[in-house]
């Protein structure tokens, strides 16, 4: 059985405690706090843009569907899935957070500064339709460079013996061949 002085430390410890001897650990658990409230600040804010999100695109979809057009087609779904993840963009945008769609609105869109009757600032968007088709010709260039071909050959015709399918061994029946 051990004695309890083995459960001591003993060390230099003087006789007045050290000056907010608790103050780093009351600074580390505000930190993992302020950590914990920023990860929920930013989940909420991107809860907030998946909701608002899905109820616009179910209402465009309910109007384009009162419209009698074809919700049903397979590029509809395409399209309407880029336009959901343009709509998180531009909320992001006003989060202040990265989307990977802003990139692109930046590039193909550009404010036209005017101005209305009164004297005031209007900005419209101006659509750069040459550098997106630009932007579809370069994305087509490297979807068919990545498309490589595959050619499978028999392994029947890579034999000289027609009876033997593969000259493959299980490890076992080469150990079992040098016994």
């Amino acid at each position: 059985m051990t004695d309890e002085k083995d459960n001591v430390v003993i060390g230099p410890w003087g006789k007045t405690p050290v000056e907010n001897n608790g103050e780093w650990v009351k600074k580390k658990l505000d930190k993992a706090l302020d950590k914990n409230n920023t990860h929920k600040m930013m989940q909420d804010k991107l809860d907030r843009i998946e909701v608002i999100t899905e109820k616009i695109m179910i209402q465009l979809i309910h109007t384009i569907s009162e419209y009698n057009y074809d919700i049903t087609d397979e590029k509809f779904s395409l399209d309407i899935g880029f336009l959901s993840e343009t709509v998180k963009g531009v909320l992001s945008r006003q989060e202040k957070l990265p989307h990977i769609v802003q990139g692109l609105l930046d590039n193909i869109m550009a404010p036209s500064p005017a101005q209305s009757e009164d004297g005031t600032d209007v900005f419209y968007s101006k659509f750069d339709a040459p550098l997106l088709a630009e932007l579809v010709d370069m994305a087509e260039d490297i979807k068919d460079d990545n498309q490589t071909e595959i050619a499978f050959e028999s392994d029947l015709e890579l034999q000289t013996d027609p009876t033997e399918i593969s000259e493959w061994k299980d490890k076992d029946d080469e150990d079992k061949d040098k016994d």
